[in-house]
């Protein structure tokens, strides 16, 4: 049986403003994260480049419909509700081969 833990990462009511700040800053670093690792992999010459490629392609997909959201309430003049949380499990060691 895998080992996991719950982290509360976000959990509150936020102005549309507010919720553009937290959830876009968190889409893009998730996005400079996944170049980065391109760039390291492309760089070394090894094969595995494409499944960030992949991620960024699907952030950017993320952020478009958290943006359509956020306009949504903005032009409704309502508030968002945020609840997020983040599941760290144990795995097995990877293989150094």
């Amino acid at each position: 049986m895998d080992n996991f833990n719950e982290v509360k990462l976000i959990t509150g009511e936020f102005k549309p403003n507010e919720a553009e700040e937290i959830l876009f800053s968190i889409i893009e670093d998730k996005i400079s994260f996944n170049t980065r690792q391109i760039f390291s992999y492309e760089e070394r010459g090894l094969d595995g480049a494409e499944r960030y490629k992949n991620r960024i392609v699907e952030l950017q997909e993320s952020k478009k419909k958290v943006a359509d959201m956020i306009n949504s309430c903005k032009a409704k003049n309502k508030i968002l509700s945020i609840e997020s949380s983040i599941v760290i499990k144990e795995k097995p060691e990877l293989s150094t081969s």
